[in-house]
């Protein structure tokens, strides 16, 4: 009888730890991203045998939640086709993990400094309230020649690469509502 019980026991446990797991559903890309850098506010990004500086950004809702991670940053003219790379690895990436990408590319302003702020033409990526955002922006600067003829010079590019949940974003907690 005792041995009964047990494998009852055992079984209604076991079904509980199942349901459980089921319940909390897969993790979203924001919050895989955020654990990789929550503690940072400067990485290196390591490909094609270049290592390029980012800095990350990470936005949270009322509640504490990030909502938003975004590696940005700016790296010499001649990281432009590593960049380029990266890009495109980045979109595959997603596109594999079922996102679906938007046709054309969508303005981002983004100023990260509160100085200047950067216009981005990204490609847009998403998934249910999932979104990832990766774009690229060449930095020109208009140089004279001999003859006095402005010729421009691409000297960096400025790199913008953000996951987002968009259900998130506007979440707030219950007393943070406007009474009037």
């Amino acid at each position: 009888m005792k041995k009964v019980y047990f494998i009852i026991i055992s079984l209604l446990f076991a079904q509980a730890v199942v349901a459980q797991k089921k319940a909390t559903g897969p993790e979203l890309d924001v919050d895989r991203i955020y654990n990789l850098y929550k503690d940072t506010s400067d990485i290196v990004i390591k490909t094609g045998g270049k290592e390029i500086k980012a800095k990350i950004k990470i936005s949270y809702n009322a509640l504490d939640k990030p909502y938003s991670v975004i590696a940005y940053g700016e790296a010499d003219a001649d990281m432009d086709e590593v960049l380029q790379k990266l890009k495109t690895e980045l979109g595959v990436a997603k596109l594999q993990a079922g996102y679906k990408q938007s046709p054309g590319t969508f303005p981002v302003a983004f100023n990260p400094s509160g100085s200047y702020e950067h216009n981005i033409l990204i490609s847009y990526f998403q998934k249910g309230t999932q979104s990832a955002k990766y774009g690229i922006q060449k930095i020109m600067y208009n140089d004279q020649d001999v003859n006095g003829i402005s010729v421009q010079r691409h000297v960096s590019d400025f790199f913008y690469f953000e996951v987002c949940d968009e259900s998130r974003r506007n979440e707030t907690k219950a007393g943070d509502k406007f009474v009037f």
